[in-house]
């Protein structure tokens, strides 16, 4: 709805959000389709990944050695 009534017709519905626009003609042109990778709220960062890893291998490390300390009697 244009607030002055001419021009282009307003492409948002009342009431409705700008996400919830979207998502609305997303359906109507996807058919379906899951949105884009890059904003996927689910999908790990790059950064949130290394953080694990770092981490990971901290744990297995202490782990490891403390095995390793068990073994051979603690010395």
């Amino acid at each position: 709805m244009s607030f002055l009534g001419g021009g282009k017709p307003d492409p948002f519905e009342p009431g409705k959000t700008e996400r919830e626009n979207k998502q609305r003609a997303a359906e109507q042109a996807g058919a379906g389709k899951p949105p884009a990778d890059e904003n996927d709220p689910r999908r790990p960062t790059i950064t949130r990944i290394a953080i694990w890893l770092v981490a990971g291998g901290i744990g297995l490390y202490f782990i490891g050695s403390g095995i390793f300390g068990i073994i051979t009697q603690g010395g």
